[in-house]
């Protein structure tokens, strides 16, 4: 059986501090069963009933992830994607729609839609995309955290390995050793060896001076 999420306090584990999910949709019913199972879920979500006013917002917010109808009054969602990826929009986008025909499939796909959710479909099944997007988000920044490591010069014109990097940004997140083996896919002695490396050829004696040595 499908254990279905439950209301949630606060904001959704995983989800950056300020983040949104944007619903575009011209249809109410959906527009508020939408809000209101991922507001349940603990994530603050912002709707718009149609292309244009949410393009408008677009310009100067990036959300979590992106609902998209695709027929809409106006411009359609097919349209509306077409121009988010020419401007190189960031957020993962699902489309959802009445309409699953082959090549509007195919198209959104290859317009970059992350993925297409036929109407009707099971309201959960959206907060499950959105868990997808966080780990997108997770695993991006992540990324970006490890590559800033590794490309800056410590002290000493000291620099650290790819490996190093990755397991140095796991650290400044307060992950434990055993969290660090089990997202890098290593052993917690590899990480533990890795661990005293890096103190050492930063020359910290603790973890706040590791994070002080960093942040400087």
């Amino acid at each position: 059986m499908r254990s279905q999420p439950g209301p949630a306090s606060g904001a959704a584990k995983g989800v950056p501090s300020g983040s949104e999910i944007f619903v575009v949709d011209d249809d109410d019913d959906m527009r508020e069963l939408l809000v209101a199972i991922l507001s349940l879920e603990g994530y603050p979500v912002k709707s718009f009933a149609d292309g244009e006013t949410f393009l408008r917002t677009a310009g100067t917010r990036t959300p979590v992830c992106l609902f998209l109808d695709v027929v809409m009054p106006g411009r359609s969602g097919i349209d509306v994607l077409k121009e988010l990826a020419a401007r190189r929009y960031e957020a993962p986008i699902f489309l959802i729609s009445g309409r699953g025909d082959t090549p509007m499939v195919v198209d959104a796909l290859k317009s970059g839609a992350r993925d297409f959710l036929h109407k009707p479909f099971d309201p959960y099944a959206a907060v499950q995309r959105v868990r997808d997007a966080v780990e997108i988000w997770a695993s991006r920044t992540e990324k970006q955290s490890s590559v800033g490591l590794e490309d800056k010069e410590f002290p000493g014109h000291v620099r650290l390995t790819r490996r190093e990097a990755e397991v140095l940004a796991q650290i400044m997140r307060g992950a434990s050793s055993k969290d660090i083996g089990t997202a890098l896919g290593i052993g917690k002695r590899t990480v533990d060896n890795f661990r005293m490396n890096i103190m050492k050829k930063l020359g910290a004696k603790n973890i706040a001076d590791l994070v002080r040595i960093i942040m400087t």
